[in-house]
């Protein structure tokens, strides 16, 4: 199978799309929007004009780095469209980290395995992982 890639700001509607077609929270465009245009990076995989799977980094571009928004379409899932994703963003931070960047990510438990490949690694009990989802 051969796919578009588009590097740069994901639109808005695809990424609505796809957040959709896996269950996740939707936001209004607007945030959207604003969040996607602060990307330090983004890709975005294409069959023809339908997108299919895409992937974020946020972060303050030396320090820290965060993936985000690991999504492929249920229908393409398990065939290597997340794992393209990864690569691009891996040859992205190999290019912009520096000595001791910290890169993280929030993955959910059935695909610790996929980012284990990429070298990542759960954090140790002496230094856990926290988070805050706001609700209003």
């Amino acid at each position: 199978m051969v796919f578009r890639v588009k590097k740069g700001v994901i639109r808005t509607p695809d990424y609505q799309k796809l957040r959709a077609t896996t269950g996740w929270d939707i936001f209004h465009d607007k945030v959207v929007e604003r969040s996607l245009s602060a990307d330090l990076f983004s890709v975005s995989f294409y069959d023809g004009d339908e997108i299919i799977g895409c992937g974020r980094v946020i972060g303050d571009g030396l320090m820290y780095f965060y993936i985000q928004d690991i999504i492929v379409a249920p229908e393409y899932q398990k065939k290597g469209i997340g794992t393209k994703i990864m690569l691009e963003i891996e040859n992205f931070l190999k290019k912009r980290t520096v000595n001791n960047s910290f890169i993280g990510l929030m993955a959910a438990k059935e695909v610790r395995e996929f980012y284990r490949k990429f070298g990542y690694s759960e954090r140790s009990p002496e230094r856990p992982g926290m988070c805050k989802i706001i609700k209003k």
